[in-house]
């Protein structure tokens, strides 16, 4: 089969990673996984998964995914739409009694500063979780909005908590906006796998191993990862003042070009993984590998196709992989950083406008990324995947991914 990519072009993608790697030690390691027409057209491993043992990046290594746990767990919920457990507009307090009694925030007292709410205008809906139209927000936002900084005083994103006692947590807070009056990058997802685990009777990880991964091949993916593949998992790297939630988008760029990589990280969070626990998250927890994310995105190239059967029907697909946010919500950002040209579908960024994205690329390209510089992209038009992996939590604007691509697409000639 003919991928239509000019090698020689492809070769400037690993002096490109190794530019990152090792010129400007802007990262510990990375790789670059590209498909496209039905074959594996290139995959690069550059670096260490643990600099300090010098232990190198290798094909089989496996990395926290962090937010690209996320469109696994919408497909989830999707699987369970198409067998006709609720429509797309179905309230989330049919599953999740406690969303009936939600208030919205509106402002803080001058005064006092307590936190003055209102009801919502309408209940929040499976279709709100899908494309983050909730009003519910995440810790990592704290700099933005007073619902956000409460959030993060919970711990409610590192909560080592089950997920039902986690959105249990979420629900003593009001929505920080009104339903689908913004888009807003929240926990969301994590309400929706609850929504998952109600209608299953299976908690998340059973129903994800059940109905994905297993089908899939995916061997590698999963929550807890058994001992014998501890060696394989790749250590996690930091700027040093990431955590710091007064940081703008800026302050963290510019310290990310200057080459401010931190110690690798070690803490429950980052390496709960390694522990048997019950804290199954669908916003982040899962670890994956390049091998078998590949095989979720040609799933989805494939319109929901796999060996020969449909895990999603092509219709499910492509709903889920069109435009959802309505233009006075747009452009998409996150703790400050715009993300032109894109809007959002049913788990999914998708692109709308190739221009204004400052991109090569196509219309219609979905994908979604990860905290610590995981990131893919599905183009249907060129019948394209690339997969970026990587163990460092990044400033808000993945630049290796932008290089990488650009890489990729000016090597397409047919």
């Amino acid at each position: 089969m003919n991928s239509g990519m000019d090698q020689k072009r492809l070769n400037r993608i690993r002096p490109l990673m190794e530019q990152f790697i090792g010129e400007s030690n802007q990262l510990p390691g990375a790789q670059a996984l590209v498909w496209r027409r039905g074959e594996l057209v290139d995959f690069q491993s550059a670096g260490y998964r643990d600099r300090e043992n010098r232990l190198h990046v290798e094909e089989d290594t496996i990395f926290r995914i962090y937010s690209m746990t996320k469109p696994i767990v919408s497909v989830a919920a999707m699987m369970l739409f198409e067998e006709g457990h609720f429509q797309l507009f179905t309230p989330v307090s049919e599953f999740i009694p406690g969303f009936r009694n939600l208030q919205v925030f509106k402002e803080e007292d001058p005064e006092t500063g307590a936190w003055i709410t209102e009801k919502p205008n309408h209940p929040v809906t499976i279709h709100e979780l899908l494309t983050h139209t909730s009003g519910l927000t995440y810790g990592l936002q704290a700099a933005h909005h007073p619902v956000a900084r409460r959030y993060n005083e919970m711990q409610l994103e590192g909560d080592a908590l089950p997920l039902d006692q986690v959105v249990e947590k979420i629900l003593e807070q009001p929505l920080a906006f009104q339903p689908r009056s913004r888009w807003h990058y929240s926990v969301s997802t994590d309400v929706l796998a609850r929504v998952v685990e109600i209608i299953s009777g299976k908690s998340i990880d059973q129903f994800l191993q059940q109905r994905l991964f297993d089908p899939l091949g995916m061997k590698d993916t999963c929550y807890f990862l058994p001992a014998e593949k501890h060696g394989r998992l790749s250590e996690i790297y930091c700027i040093a003042n990431w955590f710091d939630h007064g940081n703008t988008p800026e302050d963290l760029e510019q310290q990310w070009r200057e080459g401010a990589v931190a110690s690798r990280l070690v803490s429950g969070e980052t390496h709960r993984c390694l522990e048997p626990h019950q804290a199954f998250r669908g916003g982040h927890g899962l670890v994956s590998t390049a091998s078998d994310y590949l095989n979720f995105c040609r799933m989805l190239l494939q319109r929901g196709r796999w060996e020969g059967e449909h895990l999603l029907a092509p219709k499910t697909v492509e709903l889920m992989t069109m435009n959802h946010i309505r233009p006075p919500m747009m452009p998409l950002e996150i703790r400050g950083y715009e993300i032109p040209g894109e809007g959002f579908g049913l788990g999914f960024a998708v692109n709308i406008d190739v221009a204004a994205s400052l991109n090569l690329g196509s219309v219609g390209t979905y994908g979604w990324a990860g905290l610590a510089s995981t990131h893919f992209i599905i183009d249907p038009l060129e019948e394209l995947i690339l997969i970026q992996m990587a163990q460092f939590i990044h400033p808000p604007e993945q630049l290796l991914f932008k290089y990488l691509r650009t890489a990729v697409y000016q090597a397409l000639i047919d």
